[in-house]
């Protein structure tokens, strides 16, 4: 276990050295909300579940890559004391490179952050228990520590992958197979500014507080899914906060059912 441990940790104090390029195209789509194909796929659907008299407003934005959105998943109040939480943390710079065709943006770019184990501190923990009641496809506790990102004015993600290079990311990926999920936490939004966006697939959302956005990187044959490519657009105004949970394939066996086929996940445990 803590060998495990010692393996993540290493992930997250070095970023890739990969630089992602993109283009000044991709941060056009950051200006309004897109939905991508949700007018034109009868399947792409916006629906309430109810468990223990619990109403949960659930978001289907993509289905390859799948994409779902669960809306005030997690409580304002707790949202509100897990961001005094990450604070106290005092959140050091971490660098996100990114690379465009402009110079003045083509900077490595800082962003405050920090990592934190599931349980570490109260509210995390709550909202970690939270999350792995609610969303039945994934077994949480396959995760890396928890990812927090505050970005301040100006501040963005280069446009990225979620999923490792298994040629340099090799003992991580062989002991835990690969990123298969992530699950990102909206703790803070910023006035202006601020959306996520998926410019291959013409998605850019802006959650509110406590919203879940969960997708999969990975096809069910293990390789990379290149439709995930997704950013965080610049900030305007304010500070947005989010933290992240990378979900690893191995353990997933029992929570998620067996694939349709090579390209295409059961994901009806993401609605149960």
């Amino acid at each position: 276990m803590y060998r495990i441990l010692l393996i993540f940790l290493n992930i997250c104090l070095v970023y890739s050295d990969e630089v992602i390029e993109f283009n000044e195209k991709m941060w056009e789509k950051c200006g309004k909300e897109l939905r991508g194909d949700s007018g034109k796929d009868v399947n792409l659907v916006c629906f309430r579940s109810s468990e223990y008299l619990l109403i949960q407003k659930i978001e289907i934005l993509s289905l390859r890559p799948f994409i779902i959105q669960y809306h005030n998943m997690v409580h304002r109040r707790l949202a509100k004391r897990a961001v005094l939480e990450a604070e106290a943390l005092q959140l050091e710079q971490l660098r996100i490179s990114g690379k465009t065709e402009t110079p003045e943006k083509s900077q490595v770019r800082a962003a405050n952050g920090t990592w934190l184990i599931h349980t570490k501190r109260p509210n995390f923990a709550r909202m970690f228990w939270n999350l792995q009641a609610n969303i039945r496809a994934l077994d949480l506790s396959t995760a890396e520590p928890w990812q927090i990102l505050s970005y301040n004015s100006e501040g963005y993600y280069a446009p990225h992958y979620d999923f490792l290079n298994p040629e340099t990311n090799k003992v991580l990926v062989e002991s835990r197979g690969n990123r298969i999920a992530t699950v990102l936490v909206i703790l803070q939004i910023a006035k202006k500014g601020g959306t996520t966006v998926f410019p291959k697939i013409n998605i850019n959302i802006r959650p509110k507080i406590g919203d879940v956005v969960v997708w999969l990187n990975t096809l069910p044959d293990g390789e990379s899914d290149s439709q995930t490519l997704h950013a965080a657009c610049p900030i305007k105004e304010g500070t947005k906060i989010g933290a992240t949970l990378w979900v690893h394939a191995k353990g997933q066996e029992f929570s998620m059912p067996c694939a349709l086929d090579d390209q295409t996940y059961d994901t009806k445990h993401f609605f149960a």
